[in-house]
C-alpha cells in the first residue's frame, strides 16, 4: 500500500462527517481516489543504506561511527545538509539496564539521544557500559512531520579484562584516574583512559593493586589515594560507595586512610595468596593471613605486643621472597623499616602472630656485614626473586646524606645478611627518586629527573642509560613487574614473550601536561652489557603514580 497525506480543502466538512466519508471510501476503494475534496501527496518509501546490522566496540576505547544513506522512492538519494530532513540518532540497552550516570542530571541514563553535529554521521566514544545495546536510527520529514525509523544492534566490549592498569593523577588538583593499556582481541593493544566508573572524586592517588585468585570471591583489584580507597569490580573495573576499602576488608574500621596494599602470593594452595599487607597515612601496618577462610584485617602490627598500641612508626612498604611456585620452604617472612627508630623489623608469620619483631643481630658464625639498627633515613626497599628472596633496602644517613644499599635474604626458611654497600658512590644517586632492582642480575636502575642510570651491585659501575626522554620530560614511576600469579602453570598465557614481560624494566614519565602527558615506556634489559633499550611506548595519561599488569588465569 502507498503512503499519502492529505491537507483539508472544504471549509463546510466537519470534523466527524470527513472521518466518516474517509472510513466509507477506504471501505469501497482501497484508500485510492477521493472526490476531490482533499489533495493527496505521495511520501514514497525510505531505504537505509550503508549501516551494518551489528556494530562491535570496546568500551571506553572505540568509537561507534555509523555513516548512513537514505535514499527515497519519489526523491532520490537524501543529502546531508538538506533541510527538509533531520537525523536522530537514540542507542538503549537491549533488555534490562542503564547507559550509565549523567552526572549534570544526577540521574540514571536509560537511553542516551544523539543528534549528529554535522551532517547524518554518528561518530561517538563508546563510554558506557559492556552489553548489547539497540540503536534507533530516525529519519524525519521537517515540511509535513513524518518520521521513518530503523532499529540495529551494538555489542560493547570490555576493554578492561586484562593489561596494564595505570594509576594516574590528572591536573593541578590531582584527580586519581585509572586508565589501562588494553589487551583487545586480534593481538591489537590500545591505551583507554578514566576506566573506573563510580569511583568518587578523590584527589592524589597513591596505589593500584591487582593479583588473581581462581576460587570464591575470583580476581581483586584495589585501588588507593590520600583520600580513600576502594575495591573495583574485577571485571568492569567499576565501583561504588559498599565498595570502600576500610568496610569491606577490616574487622573494624581504623579510622585511617589506607594508601597502599601489597600481595605475598605465597600459599599452598593456588587461588590465594599468603599474606594482604596494607599501610594508612599516619605511619601504621596490618597484615591478613589470606589462607584461612573469612581473613580480615584487624589491629595494626607495628607494636612488639600483639594487639596494643602502636609503638612505632614503618615505612609504607615492605620485602618478601618473590620465587615462584612458593612453598613453606621459602619461608613466612616479611621485612619492615621501623622509620621512628631507624632499625629492621621482621614479622615472622607464626602462629599468624599481630606483631613486627627486632631482628637479633648475627651471631658469629653468621655473615655478618651492618648492624639491623642502621640509624638511617628509610629511602626505598623493594623484594626480589634473587638468591630465591632479596630484599633490597636503600637508606641514608641523615648527616653526611650519602646512601647505602642492604641486602638481606628471606629465602630458604630463614633471614640472612647478602650484600651491603656503605656508601654508594655514582653520578647523582643522592638526588635520585625512582627505583628498580632487576630480578635476574645485580643490577639497580634509578633516575633522576629525566636520566635513568644503571648500577652493577658486583662491580660497583655505573652507566647512563640511552633514554631519547625529551628535555621536559620527567620521570615519576619505575619498576620490574614480577607477576603475582601464586603459581605460572595456571595463567592463561604461558608464552615466552609473556613471561618475559615481567623482566622488563617500566619507566613512567611526564612533561607537565597533568592530563595526557603522561608516557609508559618499556625498556628491554641487557644484564650483560649493563644497558637498556628502549622498546615501545604509550601516551595520553595523567601523572602517573603507580602501574600494574592485570593477570589473567586459566577459568
Amino acid at each position: 500500500m502507498r503512503k499519502y497525506i492529505y491537507q483539508k480543502t472544504q471549509a463546510m466538512v466537519s470534523g466527524i462527517s470527513c472521518a466518516m466519508l474517509l472510513l466509507a471510501a477506504c471501505l469501497l476503494t482501497g484508500c485510492v481516489n477521493d472526490d476531490g475534496s482533499y489533495d493527496y501527496h505521495e511520501l514514497g518509501e525510505i531505504s537505509f543504506e550503508n549501516i551494518p546490522e551489528l556494530t562491535e566496540v570496546i568500551a571506553h576505547a572505540d568509537y561507534i561511527k555509523i555513516s548512513p544513506r537514505f535514499v527515497s522512492s519519489t526523491e532520490g538519494e537524501i543529502k546531508p545538509g538538506d533541510p527538509n530532513w533531520t537525523v536522530q540518532y537514540r542507542i538503549g540497552p537491549k533488555g534490562m539496564g542503564v547507559m550509565g550516570y549523567n552526572e549534570e542530571t544526577g540521574e540514571r541514563e536509560v537511553f542516551r539521544d544523539i543528534t549528529p553535529k554535522s551532517g547524518f554521521d554518528l561518530d561517538i566514544l563508546a563510554d558506557f557500559p559492556t552489553g548489547m545495546y539497540l540503536l534507533w536510527i530516525t529519519l524525519t520529514d521537517n515540511r509535513n512531520g513524518s518520521v521513518f525509523s530503523k532499529q540495529y544492534d551494538i555489542s560493547v566490549s570490555s576493554a578492561t579484562y586484562e593489561g596494564w592498569l595505570v594509576l594516574c593523577n590528572e591536573g593541578s588538583e590531582e584527580r586519581a584516574r585509572l586508565d589501562m593499556i588494553s589487551k583487545l582481541p586480534g593481538n591489537r593493544i590500545q591505551a583507554v583512559h578514566d576506566v573506573c566508573e563510580g569511583l568518587p572524586t578523590l584527589y592524589h592517588a597513591t596505589c593500584i593493586n591487582a593479583w588473581p585468585q581462581g576460587a570464591n570471591p575470583g580476581d581483586h583489584i584495589n585501588l588507593f589515594t590520600q583520600d580513600g580507597s576502594f575495591n573495583l569490580n574485577a571485571e568492569t573495573l567499576a565501583t561504588e560507595e559498599a565498595l570502600e576499602f576500610n568496610g569491606m576488608f577490616f574487622v573494624s574500621n581504623p579510622g585511617e586512610t589506607i594508601i597502599k596494599e601489597q600481595v605475598f602470593p605465597a600459599s599452598a594452595y593456588d587461588w590465594q595468596v599468603k599474606y594482604k599487607l596494607c599501610f594508612d597515612n599516619k605511619g601504621n601496618a596490618y597484615i591478613k593471613d589470606d589462607t584461612g577462610s573469612g581473613a580480615a584485617y584487624a589491629w595494626a602490627v607495628n607494636t612488639s605486643h600483639e594487639g596494643t598500641t602502636p609503638e612505632f612508626q614503618v615505612a609504607p612498604v615492605c620485602g618478601f621472597s618473590h620465587v615462584r611456585p612458593w612453598s613453606g620452604a621459602y619461608g613466612h617472612y616479611v621485612l619492615y623499616y621501623d622509620i621512628t627508630n631507624k632499625q629492621f623489623r621482621l614479622y615472622d608469620g607464626i602462629d599468624a602472630r599481630q606483631q613486627l619483631n627486632a631482628i637479633p643481630e648475627p651471631g658469629a658464625s653468621d655473615v655478618n656485614l651492618f648492624s639491623y639498627k642502621t640509624g638511617k633515613d628509610f629511602v626505598y626497599m623493594e623484594g626480589t626473586r634473587r638468591s630465591n628472596g632479596l630484599v633490597y633496602t636503600i637508606l641514608q644517613d641523615p648527616s653526611s646524606g650519602k646512601r647505602s644499599i642492604y641486602g638481606i635474604n628471606l629465602g630458604g626458611s630463614s633471614y640472612a645478611q647478602e650484600l651491603y654497600i656503605a656508601e654508594v658512590n655514582a653520578p647523582n644517586f643522592e638526588q635520585a627518586t625512582e627505583f628498580a632492582f632487576d630480578n635476574r642480575f645485580p643490577l639497580l636502575f634509578y633516575a633522576v629527573g629525566n636520566k635513568i642510570y644503571c648500577y652493577n651491585l658486583g662491580t660497583l659501575q655505573t652507566k647512563e642509560i640511552a633514554t631519547g626522554m625529551g628535555a621536559d620530560e620527567t620521570i615519576t614511576k619505575m619498576k620490574f613487574n614480577l607477576y603475582n600469579c601464586t603459581d605460572y602453570s595456571i595463567l592463561s598465557n604461558q608464552s615466552e614473550e609473556f613471561m618475559n614481560q615481567q623482566y622488563r624494566l617500566v619507566v613512567c614519565t611526564s612533561n607537565g601536561d597533568l592530563t595526557s602527558g603522561g608516557k609508559v615506556i618499556f625498556f628491554d634489559v641487557d644484564g650483560v652489557n649493563n644497558n637498556a633499550t628502549r622498546a615501545e611506548e604509550y601516551t595520553g595519561f595523567g601523572k602517573i603514580v603507580d602501574i600494574i599488569y592485570r593477570e589473567r588465569t586459566i577459568d
